[in-house]
């Protein structure tokens, strides 16, 4: 009688005890997986529909696209949101706002190098903020000497700097030490002094009688009609955001005296109203196409799809296709010429597009931008399905996770069954053979 190898009939018998269960843990775990994975990839198509709906949800980037331009160029600039209001209106501009810029009573032998005092105190206030800069402190390598180069660099780069420039400005073979504020307007006007110094020349640079000013600090005015008779609007900066509602003007040059004010139009911009539309559109199919990814059913080839029978995932294109079919501000998306296929993909009839945005572009604006509109109706759908703490997405996929660990542990303990069926197959096998060579000895001896 041959001796057997235990050790390999113990792993086939071990491996024979445990290999239905085995197989089946690997095929939920892989089918477990692969949904979590999928359901990844929807949430994710699913933020960015829902970031490109807010995006096109606000009034500078909405869907509804106005235009404005002015009858003259190089006074002013405007742009228009979605909330303005179509139609002229009169601008004149009286002033510009501009920075106060003063140069100081430094001597005319002033260059980068001259040294200034390490006594006393330079203080700049500038719209009510103040900075005392202690010029004991220029000397940063301890030689006991500082320059006007020391001096610009100590200013500009001051954690309490109110808002002021320092430069050293080379003219017609004479350095200048310039100021100037930051920011524009009336309230900017720069007020410094020197002190404690002991050293005249430097104290007198800073005072009222030598400061020369190069640029008045001035708030900038706009007239809504005829200068002195419409509406003022003053403001410290060149901006004027939403004066008129929806409209940015940024005034460049001023006007003068006795001229007409500019006319500037606002109307609809139909070509990017109609590209923001289609990136609506490409959003709306980009979402629905991954959803169709991983939900379809293939009759003919009988296949499934990984997330087949998902709820999470029909609900939302459920949810999703319902909205978009629906009424808002009295127009469907079909009568403005966006339609839905027998697929569900969405597309654009150009010219009926071009035809609502004609005949009732007011209907466009209430659909997209009115209350209750469609945009935020899409938004308020797709809500609870991204909430970070407990969205359904967020359960679903903590579901499909615990599913993972529980087969994740079945495994674990399969292991140790092998180990343990192993162990008891060898010690067998090695017994039968210890066994099985007694007997071939036992046997030999009748020869």
């Amino acid at each position: 009688m041959s001796s057997i190898d235990p050790a390999t009939m113990a792993k086939q018998l071990a491996t024979f005890d445990v290999q239905s269960f085995k197989q089946r843990y690997t095929e939920q775990s892989s089918q477990y997986q692969s949904q979590l994975n999928a359901l990844g990839k929807v949430e994710s198509a699913l933020r960015e529909f829902r970031t490109a709906v807010n995006e096109m949800n606000n009034s500078t980037s909405g869907i509804i696209k106005n235009s404005a331009t002015v009858s003259s160029e190089g006074f002013f600039t405007a742009s228009a949101d979605s909330k303005a209001l179509k139609g002229s209106y009169q601008i004149f501009v009286e002033k510009v706002a501009t920075t106060h810029q003063v140069s100081t009573g430094m001597p005319a032998s002033l260059q980068s190098t001259t040294e200034v005092p390490l006594t006393g105190t330079l203080t700049f206030e500038v719209n009510s903020k103040t900075m005392t800069l202690d010029l004991s402190t220029l000397d940063s390598d301890g030689d006991g000497k500082a320059t006007m180069a020391d001096l610009t660099s100590a200013i500009n780069n001051d954690p309490n700097n109110p808002g002021v420039n320092a430069t050293l400005v080379r003219s017609d073979g004479q350095t200048h030490f310039m100021l100037s504020s930051e920011e524009t307007g009336e309230a900017n006007e720069i007020v410094v002094s020197a002190a404690g110094t002991g050293q005249s020349w430097f104290e007198d640079a800073f005072t009222k009688a030598k400061l020369k000013q190069i640029s008045a600090a001035q708030n900038a005015i706009v007239w809504l009609g005829e200068k002195d008779n419409g509406l003022k609007l003053e403001g410290s900066s060149n901006t004027f955001s939403d004066a008129i509602d929806g409209l940015d003007i940024t005034v460049t040059k001023a006007q003068q005296a006795g001229e007409s004010p500019l006319t500037l139009n606002v109307d609809g911009d139909n070509d990017a109203t109609k590209e923001q539309v289609n990136k609506f559109i490409d959003a709306y199919n980009s979402l629905m196409s991954t959803v169709d990814e991983y939900t379809k059913i293939d009759t003919e080839n009988n296949t499934r799809a990984v997330l087949a029978s998902d709820p999470t995932l029909r609900a939302i294109e459920s949810q999703v296709k319902s909205v978009v079919r629906g009424d808002f501000g009295g127009l469907r998306l079909s009568q403005i010429g966006i339609e839905l296929d027998r697929n569900g993909k969405m597309t654009l009839d150009s010219d009926k597009f071009e035809q609502a945005q004609t005949k009732n572009s007011q209907g466009l604006e209430a659909m997209f931008n009115g209350d209750g509109n469609l945009l935020d109706s899409i938004d308020t759908i797709i809500e609870p399905y991204l909430q970070f703490s407990s969205g359904l997405f967020k359960s679903r996929k903590d579901a499909l996770k615990q599913n993972i660990d529980r087969i994740s542990d079945k495994q674990v303990v399969l292991e140790r069954k092998y180990d343990m069926a192993y162990d008891r197959y060898l010690k067998q096998f090695t017994q039968m053979n210890t066994i099985m060579r007694q007997m071939n000895q036992t046997m030999s001896l009748f020869g």
